[in-house]
Formats: C-alpha cells, structure tokens, sequence
C-alpha cells in the first residue's frame, strides 16, 4: 500500500497529534472467528444466551493474540488481556500510550508512543486503582475485565499503514491499526461475556479517547445493558476542529451509523461535538468524564496548540460545558491540581472533590444511578 504524507506539527492536524503524543508521557502503563465490520459498522447484537450468573470464582488473567489484522507499529504481535469473573458485569478499559505523526515523531526510538506489547502490559499483579482487582474498595474488583493496551500511536482510532518521509530519502512505515486492535478484543469479549446487565468502558489519557470512539460499539452490542462510559483526563483533547482524514485514516472508523456523527464535516471534528452526537444516539447510556483543573499533561497541548497557559482552566471548563449543554445524560467530575489520570493509580480511593469521593463517585455510575456534575 502507498504511504500516505500527513502534515507537519505546525499544522492544526500536527499539533493535535502532538498533544496526543505528550499522552505518552503520562500514560500508564482464543479468537472470535465470526468476520467483524468494515470500519466504522455496527457490530450485530449479540445472540441468545443463557440469564446471566456470577461466577464463583474470577479466573487468572489470560493473555489473547487475536491474529488477522491486529498488527502493532512496526509490525509486531497485537494481544490484550482479559480477567473472567461475573459473567453480568464487565469493564472495558483502554490503555494510555501516545501517538506518532510524522518521520519524527514515528521514528524508531521514538518516545512519544508505545510502539509493541510487551510483558510490561500484563495487569497480572501490577494493576493499581480500578485495575487492582485484589482490593475490595475497587467498584470492580469481581467484575469480567478486558484490558485493551496500545501500540499503534493512533489513540484506537487507525486503520492505515502510512509511511512518514524525511528530507534525505528516509522512510518510516507504521501500522496504525489501534482501530482493527481494540475491535479485535471487543469481539474475543462479547463472546465470552455474551449477556452482561452492566458494562463500563473507560479509558486513561489516550485511552480515554478509545472509550468515547468504541462505546457506541459496544452500546450497539449489548442492547439490553446498562452502560456506562467514563473518559479519564480527555476534556481538553480534540479541542480544535480537526481533520481525521490526516490523522491515521480515522474518519472512516468513527461510527457512521450515528447521525449526528454522519455530520461532523470532515475538517471539523471536536471531542465536544463526537461526544454530544453520541450522547444523542444513546439517550439511556450515561456518558461522563474526570479531569484536574490544572491538567499538566493536557495544558501542555494547550500551550502547543497557541493558548496562553494562564487560559487552560477556562478552555478545559468550556469544553465540558459544551458537553454538557448538547447532552443532558453528560456528567463530569473536576479535581483540583495538575495530575493527569486517575483510574489506573493508587490514589484512586483518595481524590476527593469537596465531600464527595471519586470512588464513590464512579461507583455510582457503575451502579446505573444518576451521580451528579461535581466542580
């Protein structure tokens, strides 16, 4: 395939990626064999399955190399993880790890994205947060848990293989197959946890941006589930109207079943706007995010992109007021201070925001009930 050329970091394209990329940093770190959609298609509903019962017991956590057109970077393995416990409960959440756009950026060696899986990946007594699955404050220590990471420097969102060229003849080929991956582990899943009542999909960072993109998927899957979806240090990324055209062939996988997706123009995708469509499509899915107020990671994308460091607390806040003002089934919790993700770290049962207790906080979303704005 013909490497496609995409813009440099001075563009509006580039410096989105750029701020994907500084997600990087931050970032912690069997197979279906029915055929699944072309990019951007529904995923059939899943067929007639026994009521749903907790097992007895979770079992360990268990490595799937789905094969076909899962592919990392550079051309390695794609595999993901998953921990079977109640069958009536599953969360899905995707990993943080950056992004590439150019020879740069994508280069070998470079930093800026997480590239291959590795051992390092395995959750297996390394989780933390809500990945801990041992802790009994965890809301879902005996949940069903897919455990989808990254090595793509697409966000979840790819399905190209581009080659980057620099001055001098260099060349640099990279399969952003972040979308074919994380569809991959979608339907391993729905196989094995055909008919749960509750479903929470979350991600961390650039993880975050695969929970909003992948939930009306999984939505469509479960019909009769409770859902819920939770974006954890997304509200500034995708601020600018962006061209997915020039971003790892995204436009064609975002979910074009949904109208008000269908009319995002092809240069003006925004997280506010995706967020407010999808919401719109799935009046009984609640959808919410976490953010800190002074986010270190995402106020250095705001300053990328040109804003004035002082502005970031006052974009961040429109952002989700724009959410919310498009979308009534929208919720969001601030925090103060600049860390960047909360899921995934120990701190997770300590962040509070006035009287209320962000554990208790996404326990209730997890629970179905309607938790309320906080900050």
């Amino acid at each position: 395939m013909r490497g496609m050329r995409v813009r440099g970091p001075h563009t509006v394209a580039g410096r989105l990626a750029l701020g994907v990329a500084l997600l990087a940093v931050a970032g912690v770190t069997a197979v279906a064999t029915r055929p699944g959609p072309s990019p951007g298609g529904r995923l059939a509903p899943s067929p007639p399955a026994p009521s749903p019962s907790t097992l007895a017991q979770a079992g360990p956590w268990r490595k799937v190399l789905p094969g076909g057109r899962t592919r990392c970077a550079r051309g390695g393995l794609f595999a993901f993880w998953a921990r079977l416990a109640a069958s009536d409960r599953l969360l899905v959440y995707f990993e943080g790890g950056g992004g590439c756009w150019d020879y740069r950026t994508c280069q070998p060696g470079s930093q800026l994205f997480k590239d291959r899986i590795s051992d390092q990946d395995d959750p297996t007594g390394r989780g933390a947060g809500i990945l801990d699955l041992d802790d009994r404050r965890n809301p879902f220590h005996d949940w069903s848990v897919l455990y989808v990471p990254t090595c793509t420097g697409d966000v979840d969102m790819g399905d190209a293989k581009v080659t980057y060229r620099a001055t001098g003849g260099r060349a640099v080929t990279i399969w952003h197959r972040g979308h074919v991956n994380a569809e991959a582990a979608l339907r391993w899943v729905f196989g094995q946890v055909p008919r749960p009542a509750r479903v929470f999909v979350a991600g961390c960072s650039a993880g975050s941006i695969g929970s909003i993109v992948h939930a009306p998927r999984v939505i469509e899957r479960y019909p009769d589930a409770r859902v819920a979806q939770l974006g954890d240090s997304l509200g500034y990324l995708f601020s600018r109207p962006t061209d997915l055209r020039r971003l790892w062939g995204s436009q064609r996988t975002l979910p074009g079943w949904i109208p008000g997706v269908r009319a995002i123009p092809p240069g003006g995708f925004t997280m506010p706007r995706f967020y407010d469509a999808v919401a719109a499509n799935y009046p009984a899915v609640r959808f919410s995010q976490v953010n800190f107020v002074g986010d270190a990671v995402q106020r250095a994308y705001h300053r990328e992109a040109g804003g004035r460091p002082r502005d970031f607390g006052r974009a961040l806040l429109g952002n989700l007021d724009a959410i919310r003002a498009g979308a009534p089934n929208f919720r969001s919790f601030l925090l103060d201070g600049s860390d960047h993700c909360t899921l995934p770290r120990g701190g997770f049962y300590s962040f509070h925001r006035g009287p209320v207790a962000l554990r208790d906080w996404v326990a209730g979303l997890a629970a179905g009930r309607d938790v309320a704005n906080v900050g």
